[in-house]
Order: structure tokens, then C-alpha cells, then sequence
């Protein structure tokens, strides 16, 4: 993937209304900035960082789900890369299906705390390496149904080191 983001404009956008920026990232896009890639971070269903991994669809605070298949669309037909930001480092309680089967443990047989979403009040777990894989695939699946994006951005497990855990049971 390098090979398709080196030397790209990136477009790391954090708030707005997926219609009114569609709507601007189309200007941008006559004035001829296509060689980008756009980073959309919060859009997940209950919002940014919380009840991880349960992100679909987007959240409709910013406006609804055909709105953000067209801010897709107009990257799309500019030839620019859509990244939805995600996230499955960090798996929230209050997320449909949680499980301590998916937490990485410490040795002392405490769950491994991740993320504190402070605006929330909510306190995340780490996820365990070797339970990831399903809950990424059920994902993408869902994604790639909805609104088909050209790329994808995944946060965390790319700049964290390597970590050891138990499970549940030691």
C-alpha cells in the first residue's frame, strides 16, 4: 500500500457534515488536488472511540448514510483514495457482542486497560492479538457493503510495539 500513498496529498479530516463536505472536497478536487487520499476519522455509529468495535453505520450526528456514500463517490470519481478511520485495539464493554474471550489479561489476572474515552466516561481493553481477525472481517464486510471505500486507515496497531498478554484464564 506505501507504493499507492507515497507522495499524496492527505486530506486528515476530523469533524463536519459528510453532505456540506462532500460538497467542498468536490471543489477541491476541480482546483486539482486528486493526487490525495482523504482520512475520515469520526464517523463511527456511537461516535469517535467508543463502543469500539462496533463502528457501522456511520453515525448519523453528521448527516446520513447516503451523504457519506457520496463523500466515497466524489473521491472516487476524482481518483482519490477514501480511508475511514478504524480502530480494534481497543474494544469498549458497552459494544454489542463484548467479550473478556477477545481482552488480552495482565499476568496479575486483570483485564489489560487500553484508551479512557474521558468525554465519555468510558474505559476500553486491549484487544487480544489472536481474536482480532473476526471482528476486522466482520467489519470490512459490513464496509465494504455499505459504502465501498478505496482504502482504509487503521489506527494504533500500526505505531504500537509488540506486547505480550494472557488470557482470561492465565
Amino acid at each position: 500500500g506505501v507504493s499507492k500513498l507515497a507522495g499524496r496529498f492527505v486530506f486528515d479530516l476530523w469533524s463536519g457534515e459528510y453532505g456540506a463536505s462532500a460538497k467542498a472536497l468536490r471543489r477541491a478536487f476541480r482546483y486539482g488536488l486528486t493526487d490525495s487520499v482523504v482520512v475520515w476519522h469520526r464517523w463511527q455509529r456511537w461516535g469517535y472511540d467508543f463502543r469500539l468495535p462496533d463502528i457501522y453505520p456511520p453515525n448519523p450526528e453528521y448527516g446520513t448514510l447516503e451523504e457519506f456514500r457520496e463523500l466515497v463517490r466524489v473521491c472516487r470519481d476524482a481518483g482519490v483514495l477514501f480511508a475511514p478511520h478504524d480502530n480494534y485495539i481497543d474494544l469498549y464493554p458497552d459494544a454489542d457482542g463484548f467479550s473478556y474471550e477477545n481482552v488480552a489479561f495482565r499476568p496479575s489476572g486483570e483485564p489489560q486497560r487500553a484508551w479512557f474515552n474521558f468525554s465519555r466516561a468510558a474505559q476500553s481493553y486491549r484487544a487480544r492479538g489472536d481474536r482480532v481477525r473476526p471482528l476486522v472481517e466482520r467489519n470490512l464486510k459490513i464496509i465494504k457493503e455499505g459504502f465501498a471505500p478505496t482504502s482504509y486507515f487503521i489506527d494504533v496497531w500500526s505505531s504500537i510495539a509488540p506486547y505480550d498478554y494472557w488470557t482470561g484464564d492465565g
